[in-house]
Parts: structure tokens; sequence; C-alpha cells
């Protein structure tokens, strides 16, 4: 059921209610300004006007930084707990001690003065950006957990309470904004409770910020950011200048200097390190050599040749009958033999009955392609199989959840899918064909030992997307060009797959090629990048280490699909620049129907049905959301699938699950909700798409053995306490993963028992 989505959640683009929240806050800007002009001496209206103005430069900032629908976040939270907290503090003595707002502040809400939540929102903004400078040289904490959240709040609060150290006693004895009840504190009269307070209520706003709305990517230096990050640092700043020249008593002047002084000079060193032209040109560098626009119209040469080897000299129909559909028939059979790594050795084909066209071609295909790349490193990949292997269940839970809807969000690679039927009637058997594929890659040996299979399902997976490519463009793709027009054939021509490619048409010229080398590196780093950064975002984050040997790994595969080598990335900040680079690369175009979310629709929908568990059915949907982002999200179209109560208990869960694992994981080792949580949403992916025996995956005996063996393992999480693992059975199952053999292996030893 659609529903309206939460601000936490909603597409970074401005939408209409993104439009309408600013147009509100700027009429009711307009509003408490005339009102104070026209009821209020001269002093109250330059008192509110600059706090409006500090509200509106700050809120500019926080659009150009956070995104539209992060900075109406981070707005509604501080003025929301901002006006909570004075509003308590003035009629019931919370928070800041006991006080009464007088009229010098203008109008009210409550007993709290319009322009006071205003300058929370100025102020929070501030502390947040000036924090992120100082501590992790960018002007946004991106991918927080827990510490590293909390100690960007706690430098938040208290570069927002120096602030607060010489404005209170100018406001209270030179302004008169309010009144203390308790006239005797240990600061200029004022209680040292006050300042506590501020500490707290900043904490709260900017650590529930990060929480829940925190930015996914620092952004680069580019397109006038800079002077969206200076001008909070020029804000707070003209604040220091006043307080020094004018601050009352005149000893807060002396503290005003070194108390805001000194986060000033380190935020201003700060963004100026990080917006040096030479930081600019190194963003840009990071695609320099890379033509990204020419590589949607380069696809793969090696396995092209192959298939066109396969059908020459036939009419443009051969691929989906006649002499041509005859060959790739008879390829797909001998390819069948292609088990594991060592069948691919010179002479596979011998003695084999097949056209000795079709037996030549493929033997030249697997000559050329076979070989690991010299660059290829066994310790790295040694490891990242390790990596796969200890967090399996993530990792089952972040192909769903993360690659696959990543993976949906190019729209050319999704009509495709469309095409070929594998859009909303066969969902689970586009996952369990991705599995088919994952699994061996990443299995001990999957590339490097000849008893591995990896090498030999992605040499098949390749040449399937030859076989699209041939079938849609009738041609061998690297002379066709202009638009393909559609051809009709008969119901009863060929198989009902290969007849929908040939008939859809194409326009190369304006969609690139099918399956394209843009289209092929995407999807590799859905399973590298988005995997690491699905890791970051669950607060499990790998060493960088790992995540550079897992991205080495991936690579490697990579480059035996067909991949290019420039359009690979070797670390985070490579991957994530060339990720997003790649997205702008393939638009939907002008007028085409968006077959996206179907697809995504589609995606959560199965996922959603797989949980056994109520607790846990609802999930997929909003995990999905939490790991992709809400602009992609918007772009699948899983942006209205659960309801409003589904939403806030996984918000609230997500608060809860931070604060557990930051707490009690500094005195119980190994101890993670989020791991606990996550693994069980993959126990119940697994047993539906992989376990289930009248779903058969499209595996060799020799690697689902190995594999039923591998998830069954997965049934004890080494890294947890026992009381852990026995809560997680209680969401899961009892000892093995493996309730029942795998489909069409041989029964084993490993079966599960209760």
């Amino acid at each position: 059921m659609a529903v309206t989505r939460p601000f936490f959640l909603t597409p970074n683009a401005p939408s209409l209610l993104d439009q309408s929240l600013f147009r509100v806050a700027a009429a009711g800007t307009a509003l408490l300004l005339i009102w104070t002009a026209w009821q209020y001496p001269g002093l109250t209206l330059a008192l509110v006007a600059s706090c409006a103005a500090m509200f509106w430069v700050c809120a500019w900032s926080a659009t150009r930084l956070l995104g539209h629908q992060r900075a109406r976040a981070l707005m509604l939270l501080a003025l929301g707990l901002g006006w909570f907290a004075e509003q308590m503090g003035s009629s019931h003595g919370w928070f800041f001690g006991r006080y009464t707002y007088t009229e010098v502040l203008g109008p009210r809400l409550g007993d709290v003065p319009l322009a006071i939540p205003l300058m929370w929102f100025a102020l929070t903004l501030i502390g947040y950006v000036m924090a992120s400078l100082m501590l992790w040289r960018q002007p946004v904490h991106a991918h927080p957990g827990f510490r590293g959240g909390l100690l960007t709040a706690w430098v938040a609060a208290m570069v927002i309470t120096a602030f607060d150290l010489g404005a209170d006693p100018y406001f209270v004895f030179v302004l008169k904004a309010w009144v203390m009840h308790k006239t005797d504190g240990g600061w200029f009269g004022e209680t040292l409770q006050g300042f506590a307070g501020w500490m707290a209520v900043s904490l709260v706003i900017v650590g529930v910020f990060q929480a829940l709305a925190a930015p996914r990517r620092a952004p680069p230096p580019v397109d006038g950011l800079p002077l969206a990050v200076l001008l909070p640092i020029i804000v707070y700043a003209s604040g220091l200048v006043f307080q020094v020249l004018l601050g009352h008593p005149i000893e807060v002047r002396a503290i005003a200097f070194f108390a805001m002084g000194l986060p000033v000079v380190l935020a201003w060193a700060a963004w100026r390190q990080w917006s040096h032209p030479d930081q600019r040109a190194a963003h840009a560098r990071g695609l320099i050599g890379r033509d990204l626009a020419a590589m949607a119209v380069v696809a793969d040469p090696s396995a092209d040749e192959t298939i066109a080897a396969l059908i020459v000299g036939q009419a443009d129909d051969s691929a989906v009958a006649g002499p041509g559909a005859d060959r790739l028939a008879q390829a797909s059979q001998l390819m069948s033999a292609w088990t594991h790594n060592a069948a691919l050795a010179p002479g596979w084909a011998a003695g084999r009955e097949a056209d000795p066209a079709v037996v030549a071609a493929l033997e030249a295909y697997v000559a050329r392609t076979r070989a690991l790349p010299d660059w290829a490193d066994p310790i790295k990949i040694a490891r990242a199989e390790s990596i796969f292997m200890e967090h399996g269940p993530l990792s089952c839970t972040l192909l769903f959840c993360s690659s696959l809807p990543e993976c949906y969000v190019m729209p050319q690679l999704a009509q495709v899918l469309h095409i070929a039927g594998q859009l909303e009637q066969h969902t689970e058997h586009r996952i369990r064909q991705t599995a088919a594929m994952v699994f061996p890659v990443m299995m001990k040996g999957g590339l490097t030992n000849p008893e591995g299979s990896g090498v030999a399902q992605v040499l098949k997976v390749r040449l399937i997307h030859a076989t699209i490519r041939h079938l849609i463009l009738r041609g061998d793709p690297k002379s066709v060009r202009g638009r393909v027009p559609p051809q009709v054939l008969a119901d009863d021509t060929g198989r009902p797959m290969h007849r929908a490619l040939a008939a859809h048409g194409w326009d190369v010229d304006a969609q690139g090629l099918p399956c394209n080398q843009i289209e092929l590196a995407y999807t590799l780093l859905t399973f590298s990048y988005s995997f690491l950064k699905g890791m970051r975002t669950l607060g499990l984050g790998l060493p960088r280490a790992d995540e550079d040997d897992y991205l080495h790994a991936w690579n490697v595969m990579g480059h035996v699909l067909g991949v290019r080598r420039e359009l690979m990335a070797w670390t985070m900040d490579e991957a994530e620049t060339l990720f997003d680079a790649l997205q702008t690369q393939a638009p939907l175009m002008p007028g085409q129907a968006d077959p996206r979310p179907p697809l995504g629709r589609a995606l959560v929908m199965a996922m959603g049905r797989s949980i056994g568990l109520p607790v846990l059915r609802g999930l997929p949907v909003p995990m999905t959301r939490w790991l992709v982002g809400p602009e992609t999200a918007a772009r699948i179209g899983i942006d209205g699938y659960v309801s409003w109560a589904t939403r806030l208990v996984f918000l609230g869960g997500r608060l809860l699950v931070g604060v557990m694992d930051g707490v009690v994981g500094l005195v119980v080792s190994g101890f993670s909700l989020s791991r606990l949580l996550t693994r069980a949403v993959g126990y119940h992916l697994l047993t539906r798409f992989l376990l289930d025996q009248t779903r058969p995956l499209a595996l060799p005996e020799r690697v689902l053995n190995p594999m039923g063996k591998l998830i069954a393992s997965w049934g004890n999480d080494p890294h947890a306490p026992g009381w852990v693992n026995r809560l997680e059975d209680r969401l899961t199952t009892s000892g093995d993963w493996h309730r029942q053999p795998i489909p069409g292996a041989r029964a084993t030893n490993e079966t599960k028992t209760e």
C-alpha cells in the first residue's frame, strides 16, 4: 500500500514536500518580521532579523551540503527539539534551569520566542559542519558508526556551547532577553546547569540526525560547495568578533577569544585543506582516462566474436530459429560441461558430438578468456573469500537488499530484464541466477583453484550477455549503430525469451549497446562496492585493507567477465566516485517507459514473502531503502511500500540497535544486534531462494554440495557470544542452517537436526 513518505526516507532531489516546507518557512519568516516590525521596537526587529538571516544562510548551506531531504531532517529536528527544550526550561526548569523570556526577542510560541528555534537550527548546522571539518577533514561525516557519530556530536555540542559561554551573559545582562530565577550562579551570576543543558540538547540533536539521516558520502569540493562550507564558519566567526569587541561582562571577551577562536581557526584550516585547488584537481583526476560516454557503445569483443561465429552467414532471425538457433543450443549443451575451472583445460571438448564450427568457436573463446590477469593476487583473493565466508548471511542480506536493487538503477539494463521476461514474472529466478554466479566466485578457490568453479560460471554468464546483445541487435555489436527496428515473429518461432528480445527493437545511438561496458562495470561495483558500503551502513565496516582486498577479488572476476581495467576501482574512494559517475552515464531516455519501478517492487515483494517470521517480515523493504539510500529507492519504485508504523518501528529499532551496539560493544566482545538481525534476515532469504527444493539452483552438483556445507556452517556466529547465538536461533533455527539438502545435491550428513 502506498503511503506518504516520512521525511527521513524521501528522495534527495527537491520534491513538492521539500518545496512546501521551504515555502512555509519563507512565508513564516516574512510574517515574523512583519509582525515584529509592527508590534515591537527597532532593537527587537534587529535581533529577530539577525536570527532569521542566520537561519536562512545555514538553511542554504545545509541544502547544498546535505541535500534537501537531509537538510529538512536536520531542520525539523533542531527546530522541534530546540523549541521543546526551551519550553520545558522556561516552564519547568528542565535542561537550563528556571528562567522567563521577556519581550525583547519578539513574538512567541508558548513561552519561547520564535527567534530561538531559528538560532538552534543555525547553531546546530554550524556545530556539525565545524566538528566534521576538525575531526574528519570533510564538511559532513559520512557513514558514521556509533563511536565516530558520538564523537562528532560531542565536538559539535562543545562548539555550540562555546558560543553560549559569551552570548548568554550578554543576552541576560545587556539585552535583558530573559530573566534567570536564580541569580547567584557560578558563571557571572548564571548557573552552570544552563551550559550543561546546551551540551546535552545539542548532543541529542546532532546524534539523532546522524543516526537517522546521516549523509552517505562527503561532497567533493566542486560546484560552489566550498562557499556553502565556509559560510557557517563565517557566521560563527562573526559571533566571535562581536563577543571579543562587545562581550559583557568584560571577562567573557578573553574567554570567547579562546573558546570560540580555537574551533574557528581549526575549522578554517581544515576548510582550506579540503577546498584547496589540489584537492579539486585530485577529485577531477579520479575519472581521467575514462571516456565513459564512449564506453556505452563498447561491449565485449571476445564474447561477441564467439556468438557471431555461431550465427555468421545466416538470416537475421537465425539466432531465434533456424541454423543459428541450433548452433546456440549446441553451444549451451557443450557449456554444461564447464562444471569447474579445470574443465576449461585445453582439449575439454574432445570426443563430444557437436558441429565442429561450434566446438572451434567455444574452444577459441575459452583459450582467450580463461586465464586470470597477471595482476591477480592470490593472497588478496583468499582474504576476500574469507570475508565472504565469515560474513556469509550478511553477504546474502546485502546481495538481496543492496546489490540487486542498486543493479536495477540502470534503466537500459532494467529494460533488458523486462524484455527477457524476468521482471515481475521471474523475480525469484533472477535472484537465484545471481546467487548461482556469486557463490561459485566467492567460495574458497572459486577463482584460483582448478577445482573451484568461479571462472567457469562467469564465462557462461559472459556468453549469455553476448547472446542477448545479438538477439536484440540482430547483428554484430561492433558494426550495428542507429535504430534497430522491432521484428515481429510468429508465436511458435524459437524460444519465447529469444523471440521477445529480437522483437523489441533498440536505438544504439541513444541507448548504447545492450549490456555495454558501463553496465558491466556498474554491475561489478554492485557486488563489491555496494557490499562494502552496506557493511559500513550497518556499523560493521571492514578495515581498509580488507575492503581493498575485496575490491581486488571482484576486479579479477570483472576481468574474467570482460570488464575493462580502466573501469575498475581499487579503493572505496575510487569506487564511490566511479559508481556515481557510471550512474550519470545511463539516464532514462526521454519518452521511455521506466522499467525500474516494476522490477524494484517485484524484488521487495519477493523478499517480503520469503520471511516466515512475522516480526521480521516487514524488514526487507525499509532495510533496502536504508542500504541503497532514498534516491535509489525512489528510482526503483520502493518508496511507498510499507506503512508508517513499520517505518517508525524500523527507525526506532535502528536508533536502539546503534546505541546498544555502541555501548554494550565496549564491554562485551563480539556483541552486535545489527549483525544478529541482518544474519536472521539472511537466513530467511537463503531458505526461500537457495535452500528450497522446489526451486532448483542451476549449479553443478560439485558446486552444490560444498555450497550446502558452507551454508550449514553459518548456523553459528563465531564472532558472537553464546547467548547471542541462542537468541539468533529463536529468530532462525537451531543447529545447522540446512534443514534439507540443497536442490539437486546428494543427501549428506549435514542435513539439519533439531
